[in-house]
């Protein structure tokens, strides 16, 4: 008799302990999906999606506006599968303004660049990149990332993969594009054809130039780049502020690094510098970079 109380009394203590280890079990769960639904509105039941983002960034206007005809041939192009997601605005103190969303089933969002303060500075837009990037990083499961830098922000483009291109803690950059980028503080070469230039970089270098010269193997050879200009005027090599011989200046160092690159001269309506970012054939060109 006694024997069995002691059973019953064991028996009932297993279940109790038992039950117990359920509870906080589903009690540690509940926590945990709410938590991740207040961290970030992209969880799901826990979950972070993955997004493969493409990153528009303005030229010196600083103005999104700029760069938003690119966007908007962008997702009007069903096959891309691109949707609009994000337009941020940088200061000076480099903090972000933020507006739009990445909804769960939006996994190609656009992200429009744009600067308080307009610039032709590619520090500033080095600067802001990383700041975008950090964002991204925090807030989204990003395997890779494109990017496209119009003409200030080309070169800021470029300073930024210098710098940060390895950086584990920040979003791998896949492919970049310039778009009528300035590198060489729009210097023209008149002893010299785009071919030489194209072969072997100008001859006439700026200081801003040789930064370039000194750094280009910091570059990850794995990303893809692809120059643009417009050819506005074609008997002066020049989209009518930047010369090609400027665009292209840095192409070598491309080919050098071993990265894959190519160059277009784009041709049509709108290949003046202010708006390239309207004509059809640069904006079919970045299309077949990031998503073909």
């Amino acid at each position: 008799m006694v024997k069995e109380k002691i059973f019953r009394s064991k028996k009932r203590g297993f279940l109790l302990i038992l039950l117990i280890a359920l509870l906080t079990s589903l009690l540690g769960f509940l926590l945990g999906m709410q938590m991740g639904r207040k961290g970030n509105p992209n969880l799901s039941g826990g979950q972070m999606p993955p997004i493969y983002p493409s990153i528009y960034i303005t030229g010196s206007s600083g103005k999104i506006s700029s760069i938003d005809p690119i966007v908007r041939g962008v997702i009007d192009d069903k096959d891309t599968k691109a949707k609009r997601g994000l337009e941020i605005v940088v200061d000076a103190d480099n903090k972000l303004t933020i507006s739009g969303k990445i909804s769960p089933m939006n996994h190609y969002p656009t992200i429009e660049v744009g600067m308080e303060n307009g610039t032709n500075n590619s520090l500033k837009y080095e600067a802001a990149l990383k700041s975008v990037m950090t964002y991204l990083s925090e807030h989204y499961r990003i395997p890779f990332v494109n990017v496209m830098g119009y003409s200030a922000g080309g070169s800021g483009v470029y300073r930024y993969l210098l710098q940060y291109g390895n950086d584990s803690s920040l979003p791998s950059v896949e492919k970049f594009v310039s778009l009528d980028g300035q590198y060489n503080a729009s210097t023209a070469q008149p002893n010299q054809s785009l071919e030489e230039v194209l072969k072997s970089g100008p001859l006439i270098k700026t200081k801003y130039y040789q930064y370039w010269e000194q750094n280009y193997t910091k570059l990850d050879s794995n990303i893809q780049v692809t120059f643009l200009e417009g050819a506005y005027d074609i008997k002066n090599e020049t989209d009518g502020v930047v010369p090609w011989a400027d665009t292209f200046s840095i192409y070598h160092f491309l080919v050098a690094n071993g990265n894959p690159v190519s160059y277009f001269l784009f041709k049509g309506q709108y290949t003046n510098h202010a708006d390239v970012p309207q004509n059809k054939q640069a904006i079919n060109y970045i299309k077949t970079a990031f998503y073909k």
